[in-house]
């Protein structure tokens, strides 16, 4: 799955500038982050937060979802992408 979505990322978003695809891509990709966390529900609430319970499993798995869910919240919010310009459209 991140194999897919690395590619996703790299083939996507390098063959555009435009703003309005990175931003579908990755609020897409940020609903697959929610979902995968969704999905371990069953593991009980501490899977979210007990790091020290974590097995190998588990530090393969959740510390990843959370980075590229922040980087991708981030990049959403406009953190880092310096003051609003108007485009002049051709």
């Amino acid at each position: 799955m991140y194999l897919f979505f690395a590619l996703n990322e790299a083939v996507v978003l390098r063959s555009t500038s435009d703003l309005r695809v990175w931003r579908a891509v990755l609020a897409v990709l940020l609903l697959a982050d929610a979902g995968h966390l969704y999905s371990m529900r069953e593991l009980g609430p501490q899977i979210y937060y007990n790091v020290l319970g974590w097995n190998e499993g588990d530090w393969g798995n959740v510390p990843w979802v959370y980075a590229g869910a922040t980087l991708r919240v981030c990049f959403l919010a406009g953190v880092g992408m310096g003051p609003k310009t108007s485009v002049k459209r051709e």
